[in-house]
């Protein structure tokens, strides 16, 4: 059994950490306590336009959309959780106006990671699809209900799309 006066030495010595900066420290690695860590605000301004450049494949083939490619398909409403507006696209609306009717997106890669759109997912009516731009001129893939309310955010900084039409 530890005594009264151990205890109290390991609350000092716990204290006197923390007090110094010897805690836990969140900022990303190598940085220094003199340098700032920005994290976005919500309440800021958007900090740029969107700048959509997403590698497709196509059945195989290689391709590139950007933003006019996007800007060919209308947007559906959207707002972030904040309600601000967002430039949002019904994903399935955009690959039928540019692949076909009976193309659908396999998979979406963002923010080093792919992520699977299952064929039962994506022909579900009761959820859409959806790409809408970011603060920053990014675009991130979420799925949004019946009611267009958005889900969590399944992917970030899209990159590319893998669509299929067979």
């Amino acid at each position: 059994m530890r005594s009264y006066a151990a205890g109290f030495v390991v609350g000092l010595v716990v204290a006197s950490g923390l007090a110094t900066g010897g805690g836990c420290d969140r900022s990303s690695p190598g940085a220094t306590r003199d340098e700032p860590h920005h994290r976005e605000d919500r309440r800021e301004p958007a900090s740029a336009p969107t700048a959509a450049t997403i590698a497709v494949t196509v059945d195989g083939a290689a391709t590139t959309w950007t933003e006019a490619d996007l800007a060919s398909v209308p947007r559906m409403a959207g707002s972030a959780s904040d309600g601000e507006a967002r430039d949002t696209w019904s994903l399935r609306a955009v690959v039928a106006a540019r692949v076909g009717p009976s193309a659908r997106v396999a998979s979406v890669t963002g923010a080093g990671v792919t992520v699977t759109v299952e064929p039962a997912a994506w022909a579900d009516a009761t959820r859409t699809p959806i790409l809408h731009s970011t603060r920053r001129g990014t675009l991130k893939f979420r799925w949004a209900d019946a009611a267009g309310v958005w889900g969590p955010t399944i992917a970030k900084d899209i990159t590319a799309l893998t669509i299929v039409t067979k």
